[in-house]
């Protein structure tokens, strides 16, 4: 009976274990996928990297199990901790950790007793933000690498969270590892397709091994040479790949007269030979394990077979001695989850379920099986491959309850779709779980509701209704119609209906915290439709609920819809975005609150609240880790603001920093234009048309991108303006304004009619548009005042244009408009009157930077023979050694150096968590630095910094 070996030979992959160890080392690379079909050696090499590792690496595995959705959610995760404890003892966690009751205290009992156990309704976000932050002061200490094997098997919980630590995670000495089989399954396919847009991750795609490497892995496994041609043959057979080669190899070495054609073809046959020569007790365990999933718990097996102890230990013992088996800290799992699938492949139906039974059976009898436990999953699983439906039904029932308790909405949504498939199949199922249907369906769509599930949960309640009778249970049927407008207005679809018919079966006394959700669902949806009378009024009505109703979430929304539906009425905006802040109690409002009123400042063009309002939503994105979901909109808004602000080397700098991190299309290309914006400005049409063009590719054609489609084709006529392309600006603006949408969006119409009334002989009725367009913020008007001046060169109508953009603030617009009344002044022979307004414009367009701007105010200073006195800013004095540092890596260096971590950074400098991670790192290269700490006291030495 020939052992396998633990670790098969290593051979080849040169190039790939190099790869990792340049992902290690660089600064940009935070996650590595390494994508593989079954038996390449995605683990092996994975292995391989990690013992070449120093000791000072802190190295952590998480097994994905076969048993996926049916198993406890976050599986991996909950190894990864488990071990981490092990690692760094339960006492050094909870420094890493410092807050009470702990959302991780779930997964480590021994944290729920020093810190206490977690908050009841403890969000997953919470939990998400517990362990980035542990990984992270982990990764200030010393270096952390994490494995995650068998992604393709993560449950939904797990691949959710992966998704949000590859967002999030901040620190530099951190790296995950992922190993996963390509598969056309959706989840898996999302997933791994959001992952490789982030410019932090790198894809490894290892493949068949040469004739040359599978000669030497064939060396190894024999023992010595292969004999001439048995090399190219092996090569032949398994078609390079490791595992087959060494099955081969195997076979070979048992019986050395055998011919690589004598072996069996099939790989599933070569790895049932490993069996041979086993006793039956131990071929009876493995088959066990097989059923009962890799990893299987060492207590279900015990309680599952019929082996006595001693036959019991004796059989693991072979099991293990073999390398069939490998020893976890919970139990055993398989070397590979190929020879798992021989296995089972191989039984009977019958055996599969009488083994299926056993397991059932044994999961029974635990005395410490509860209700609530996740256990239950594993328990319908097998009950249901058993064939014991009833069993399968309470089972699923139960372990939907448990998922719901750790917030995996989508292991609950598939424990639900399981009790509805058996419902028609199990005699009284009503009975057996004690609620009828209707309250399953009801379950699903709240599960959908919550965890953004749309086609499902919208089907659900479709089926729910036509259940209900909306007479008899009111308020039951409301719920259900306010869950399927939610649920369609997060698809755009939009469902106003729906809401009306809650609004109508719930009463308005006593009022309900339910009637205040529909209101304020109603309001954004009015306010989102044009309607800001209607949304005036459902968020007021909402607002009054909240009030009587003891509700402050519920009131700072209310009052945030009102400040949107406002924003033409710039004063009771501000009263009412007020109000929400101080009704909003948590900062995960609180966010939700900024979210909207930076986006009604900068409509309303009250730029520099907008921005102290942006910062406050930043803080508050870090303090609930949700900085990967809001930061990008209030990045968008900030750079919007600082562009019209003309504060543009900020808005350049924070466009930069934000382009080099993961963003969704549409933020990313809001930035752009941004950025084109500005470099036009500058005089550089072609980096103008480049970003447009950029910005151009990422926006779709869907409602919520209608704007930035808007922006853009105003900034394609400028830049073809520029150009002196009348032609193609005139093409721009007929197709731009021969939508039926322009008074919806008449924010971003009056802006492109400023802009095409530029043109020479505009090839539409620029004007009967613009009588038809309303003019509802102060921003609008000035928009509005330089069309008209532009039309007419009258004087009068550009001083108009310029006081209304000194009023807002924005000093580009101003200066064009200050050029624009120069020019009409001397177009009717008013010198004295053009000299201050000219002289004006010259001296902002100079201090702005904004060279065709320039230019343009001397030229016609010189054909007016006015003479223009613009000062210029003094050339800056020589500076001192600052190692090539820039302003903004000084101002990280300087917490770096009070000790912050890259999330402390982020959040004090307003940043996201990798943008701080990359400045730390070109900072170190820059000061030729290896440590934070060494960095701190060369920048100490050197007056960086001020000394402590």
């Amino acid at each position: 009976m020939l052992s396998l070996p633990d670790r098969g030979a290593f051979v080849g992959r040169a190039a790939e274990v190099a790869a990792l160890q340049q992902a290690y080392r660089d600064e940009w690379v935070h996650t590595v996928l390494i994508a593989g079909e079954p038996g390449l050696g995605k683990s092996r090499l994975v292995s391989e990297f990690t013992s070449r590792l120093g000791a000072d690496v802190v190295v952590l595995v998480g097994q994905c199990p076969e048993s996926g959705d049916n198993g406890v959610p976050f599986a991996p995760f909950v190894s990864i901790m488990r071990a981490l404890v092990r690692r760094i003892g339960i006492e050094e966690l909870t420094t890493l950790l410092p807050v009470t009751r702990p959302a991780l205290s779930r997964w480590l009992p021994e944290l729920a007793v020093r810190a206490g156990s977690a908050e009841p309704e403890s969000d997953r976000i919470r939990l998400f933000g517990e362990i980035v932050t542990v990984l992270e002061q982990l990764a200030l200490a010393r270096p952390v690498v994490l494995v995650l094997e068998d992604l393709h098997w993560a449950d939904d919980s797990s691949r959710e969270l992966l998704a949000f630590l590859v967002a999030d995670l901040a620190q530099r000495d951190l790296l995950l590892i992922a190993t996963f089989r390509p598969s056309d399954a959706e989840p898996l396919r999302r997933l791994v397709t959001g992952l490789r847009r982030n410019p932090g991750v790198r894809v490894l795609n290892p493949g068949p091994l040469t004739k040359h490497e599978v000669g030497r892995q064939l060396a190894a496994t024999l023992g010595r040479e292969p004999d001439p041609g048995i090399g190219t043959r092996v090569f032949q057979r398994s078609k390079g790949i490791p595992l087959f080669v060494e099955a081969l190899g195997r076979a070979l070495r048992a019986n050395p007269d055998r011919a690589p054609e004598d072996v069996p073809a099939d790989l599933s046959e070569l790895l049932l030979d490993y069996q041979s020569g086993l006793p039956d007790d131990a071929k009876a365990l493995l088959r066990l394990a097989a059923v009962a999933g890799s990893p299987a718990r060492g207590r279900l097996l015990e309680s599952a077979t019929d082996l006595t102890d001693g036959a019991l230990d004796l059989a693991l013992r072979q099991l293990t001695e073999q390398r069939l088996l490998l020893a976890t800290d919970t139990g055993y799992e398989f070397r590979h989850s190929l020879i798992r699938d021989a296995v089972y492949d191989d039984l009977l139906p019958i055996e599969r379920k009488r083994l299926h039974t056993r397991l059932s059976h044994a999961l029974i009898a635990d005395d410490t099986l509860r209700a609530d436990d996740w256990r239950m999953g594993e328990l319908a699983h097998h009950a249901y491959a058993a064939g014991d439906l009833p069993r399968a039904l309470t089972a699923s029932w139960a372990a939907a309850a448990a998922a719901e308790s750790e917030a995996a909405h989508g292991e609950c949504l598939r424990h639900l779709d399981r009790v509805l498939a058996l419902w028609d199949r199990v005699p009284d199922a009503a009975m057996s779980v004690g609620v009828d249907r209707l309250d399953v369906l009801e379950r699903v769509v709240e599960a959908c509701h919550h965890g953004g599930i749309v086609e499902h949960g919208v089907a659900a309640a479709d089926e729910a209704l036509a259940l209900l009778d909306a007479t008899a249970a009111p308020e039951r049927a409301a719920r259900l119609y306010y869950y399927r407008a939610v649920l369609k207005n997060q698809s755009g679809g939009g469902s106003v209906g729906d809401l009306d018919r809650a609004l109508e079966l719930l009463p308005e006394q006593p009022p309900t915290v339910l009637r205040g959700e529909a209101l304020a669902e109603l309001a954004a949806f009015r306010v989102f439709s044009g309607d800001a009378a209607g949304a005036a009024r459902a968020a007021r009505a909402a607002v009054e609920v909240a009030e009587q109703t003891g509700t402050p979430a519920l009131a700072a929304r209310g009052y945030a819809y009102q400040g949107l539906a406002a924003v033409t009425r710039t004063g009771s905006a501000i009263t009412y975005f007020e109000k929400a802040h101080a009704a909003a109690a948590d900062p995960q409002t609180l966010l939700t609150v900024v979210l909207w009123e930076s986006a009604a400042l900068v409509t309303a063009g009250q730029h520099h609240a907008a921005i102290e309002a942006i910062q406050q939503g930043l803080r508050a994105a870090h303090e609930t880790f949700r900085f990967a979901e809001a930061g990008p909109i209030l990045m968008v808004k900030w750079a919007q603001a600082l562009t019209a602000l003309g504060r543009w080397p900020e808005a350049l700098g924070l466009i930069d920093e934000s382009l080099t991190g993961q963003l969704p299309p549409l933020s990313k290309a809001a930035l752009l234009l941004c950025h084109a914006r500005i470099v036009l400005a500058q005089g550089s049409s072609a980096a103008a048309a480049s970003s447009a063009d950029a910005a151009a590719a990422l926006l779709s054609d869907g409602r919520w991108a209608r704007q930035y489609q808007l922006q853009l084709r105003t900034l394609r006529t400028d830049i073809a303006i520029a150009d002196g392309e009348s032609l193609r600006a005139g093409e721009v603006v007929v197709e731009a304004l021969a939508a039926d949408d322009l008074a919806t969006h008449h924010h971003e119409v009056w802006p492109l009619l400023a802009t095409a009334a530029r043109i020479e002989h505009a090839p539409t009725d620029l004007a009967s548009i613009a009588d038809q367009l309303p003019v509802t913020t102060v921003v609008d008007t000035a928009h509005r005042a330089v069309f008209t001046a532009t039309r007419s060169s009258d004087p009068a109508a550009w001083d108009a244009a310029a006081s209304a953009w000194r009023t807002i603030g924005q000093r580009y617009d101003l200066a064009r408009s200050l050029l624009g009344r120069a020019e009409a002044e001397l177009a009717v022979g008013n010198r004295s009157a053009a000299r201050e307004p000219l002289r004006e414009a010259a001296q902002l367009a100079a201090e702005l930077g904004a060279t065709p701007l320039t230019e343009a105010a001397g030229q016609l200073a010189e054909r007016a023979r006015v003479g223009l006195e613009v000062s210029r800013p003094e050339p800056a004095a020589a500076a001192p050694r600052t190692f090539g540092l820039t302003p903004r890596e000084t101002d990280v260096l300087r917490l770096v150096a009070q000790g912050l971590s890259n999330r402390q950074i982020a959040a004090e400098l307003f940043i996201s968590g990798n943008t701080a991670g990359v400045h730390v790192s070109r900072i170190l290269t820059k000061l030729g630095a290896a440590t934070r700490t060494e960095a701190a006291a060369v920048a100490r030495k050197h007056g960086l910094i001020e000394p402590d």
